[in-house]
């Protein structure tokens, strides 16, 4: 059992390891910025909340957040801070705004 506890211990150290980047401050700020801005300009939101920027296990940042209280999201964003691609979690996020429907709109 001892030896079960100090494996598993390990491991979660390990993985949790993986994604711990600590950006600078002037970073996250950037990249909170970009992110917010992007959803605003190109979706029909009310309210958007973002958490920390982490890195990904590929290298990239990635951003999870919610807008309008309940509908998730995860945002990635390259090393100049251009969106690289945006996962939607949710079934009834907001749509588009017209225009922003085949093509991204500017952030």
């Amino acid at each position: 059992m001892k030896y079960f506890r100090t494996a598993f211990l390990s491991l979660l150290i390990l993985m949790s390891g993986c994604q711990a980047e600590n950006y600078e401050e002037e970073t996250k700020r950037e990249a909170m910025e970009v992110a917010e801005s992007y959803m605003v300009q190109n979706f029909e939101i009310k309210e958007i909340s973002l958490g920390e920027p982490y890195q990904t296990e590929m290298g990239g940042m990635a951003i999870d957040g919610k807008v309008d209280q309940v509908e998730k999201f995860t945002i990635n964003l390259q090393e100049d801070y251009t969106v690289a691609g945006l996962a939607i979690r949710s079934e009834n996020f907001p749509p588009r705004k017209k225009g922003c429907e085949e093509k991204i709109c500017e952030y």
